[in-house]
């Protein structure tokens, strides 16, 4: 009996584990990645893309020629890279969406922004589409955190600073089983089920 009441624990927890979406790494620009050379459409790239929390978004670039540049709203309106929530320079940046939200990316070198190389994506946590290619600069940002250093970030969406990014250990768990576990009692409620 204590065999089969372990199976059906452990065959629930699969089934939570399996019915996470996996993430997706997105190369920012498809081939031609972040450019201003050969009019690459940013606006158009994200049309049909359902991003998600967990998902990379993967931007390469001649690093002699172009940066990434994290920013606020404000600072994505105005093509401003002077007070970035995170600057990106290597020439093959993997940033991690690591909460819902709106993200925003500029080039920092002078006139590219201007020029089309900035984009701006919208992260769901329910897995319904997540691509906003119609959408204006200037909708409302979502918060965000301030963080510094390498390349390769797992940093929330632009806005102010102050608030907290998600623990790295609630980061770790797929989306669909750290909602089951977050929400009161459910794992205590399943597991008595089978007590």
């Amino acid at each position: 009996m204590a065999a089969a009441k372990s199976a059906v624990i452990s065959l629930t927890i699969m089934a939570l584990f399996g019915a996470s979406v996996a993430a997706t790494t997105y190369t920012v620009g498809d081939n031609a990645g972040w450019t201003t050379q050969g009019k690459v459409d940013y606006y158009s790239w994200v049309d049909g893309k359902e991003f998600k929390v967990g998902d990379t978004l993967v931007f390469k670039y001649n690093n002699a020629m172009h940066d990434v540049h994290e920013v606020t709203e404000a600072d994505y309106v105005a093509c401003n890279a002077k007070a970035s929530i995170k600057h990106h320079i290597s020439g093959s940046d993997a940033i991690t969406l690591n909460a819902p939200g709106i993200y925003y990316f500029i080039c920092g070198i002078p006139g590219h922004c201007q020029a089309g190389q900035r984009l701006r994506i919208e992260v769901e946590s329910d897995g319904s589409p997540g691509a906003s290619p119609s959408a204006a600069p200037g909708q409302s940002p979502t918060t965000s955190s301030t963080s510094s250093g390498g390349s390769a970030s797992t940093v929330p969406p632009g806005g102010g600073s102050g608030s907290t990014p998600p623990s790295s250990s609630s980061a770790l768990l797929p989306y669909s089983l750290h909602t089951f576990l977050a929400a009161p009692g459910m794992l205590a409620v399943l597991l008595a089920g089978f007590a």
